[in-house]
């Protein structure tokens, strides 16, 4: 959410804490790694590249390039999904690797890499261990508790793309954030919409607006209808923007 993911992903704002959120008959479904709603088909290796557009204020700049790829892989000897980031921004080139289950999408590991710090999460049943090491000086470790199965932030791009969208849908994820150490509960709302090719084409997509229970960023996500992928992204919080827009296009 460029970190914060996602994924699919806003590398300059921080994400702060959420809190575990209630169920109650009133709320929308919410959806959890292994949910029959995710078409596991879908999820398919791809790469993809995308521009940076930071916003502050009334000023608006280039802020480097990401890429997107998703492999086959293993962790620990078992089948994973493998999904790397790349961030070159003015910043720090920021590579996140993130290993989840094919079979529910649940988070195994991330390691988030830069010329300033390195970061290792270890998701467990009802916690996540994060090691930090930063280039010059001492590891530190803390374990953060799960109040229930989440969704890994850098992942959201592959989430999204094994989602049968439908203009109307409503539905909550839980998403976690190795920047906050906490999971934040967005509440997600989808339309049609389209996006403007330089040909003039209207490629068809998904609109889904994504409310956060807490001061993570609000996130606006493009899912093209025709090939499912995550096209184009929007992460803001009060007085910043970031914008991901497909290379080329």
């Amino acid at each position: 959410m460029l970190r914060p993911t996602l994924l699919l992903l806003l590398a300059t704002l921080p994400l702060r804490t959420g809190n575990p959120r209630p169920a109650t008959s009133a709320q929308p479904d919410t959806l959890r790694p292994g949910s029959p709603a995710l078409l596991l088909e879908r999820v398919r290796p791809y790469d993809l590249e995308r521009e940076l557009h930071f916003t502050r204020g009334d000023t608006t700049r280039p802020f480097g390039r990401q890429g997107e790829r998703l492999v086959l892989d293993t962790t620990h000897g078992n089948a994973s999904l493998l999904h790397v980031l790349t961030f070159d921004t003015p910043a720090a080139l920021t590579i996140d690797s993130s290993w989840v289950d094919p079979a529910t999408l649940a988070p195994r590991r991330l390691v988030s890499r830069n010329r300033f710090r390195t970061v290792v999460l270890e998701f467990g049943a009802s916690t996540v261990r994060s090691t930090t090491t930063p280039a010059s000086g001492a590891a530190t470790v803390a374990d953060h508790p799960l109040p229930s199965p989440v969704f890994e932030w850098n992942m959201l791009p592959v989430v999204l793309a094994a989602l049968d969208l439908h203009d109307g849908d409503r539905f909550v994820l839980p998403i976690f954030s190795d920047r906050a150490g906490a999971v934040a509960w967005y509440t997600v709302a989808v339309s049609a919409d389209s996006l403007e090719r330089s040909s003039g084409f209207q490629a068809p997509m998904w609109r889904l607006e994504a409310t956060p229970d807490s001061g993570a960023p609000s996130a606006r996500w493009w899912v093209s209808r025709r090939h499912h992928f995550l096209d184009q992204a929007r992460l803001s919080e009060p007085g910043a923007t970031m914008l991901y827009t497909r290379g080329g296009l």
